[in-house]
């Protein structure tokens, strides 16, 4: 139990990086949608445009976002329940099908 505990940290410590930088790209990409040419100067060019913005905020970020999140979520209720002493074999499968539930209604 305690190696899948460690797993569990691992993964929470690299969703937690990943989810920083998509945090960071949604808000500069939200940003730019607003104003974006605050945001082409900050940026030294590499977010130019309204265009690229768009694709930006609202394209594959989205749903690497969404399946990170999850992924997080599961591997954070997985350490807590195994801290009660309840071992939660289920949890990911039904944390998979969340986030397939999740990107489903986002594409539809």
């Amino acid at each position: 139990m305690s190696g899948r505990i460690a797993i569990s940290f691992y993964v929470m410590d690299v969703t937690a990086v990943l989810l920083m930088v998509f945090g960071l790209l949604s808000a500069l990409s939200g940003l730019c949608l607003v104003k974006p040419g605050l945001v082409e100067r900050a940026t030294l060019g590499l977010l130019s445009g309204y265009a690229a913005c768009t694709r930006l905020h609202l394209d594959w970020p989205i749903l690497a976002t969404i399946l990170t999140a999850v992924i997080h979520g599961v591997a954070g209720l997985d350490v807590w329940l195994l801290r009660m002493g309840r071992d939660s074999w289920w949890l990911w499968p039904l944390g998979m099908a969340a986030a397939t539930w999740l990107i489903y209604i986002y594409l539809g």
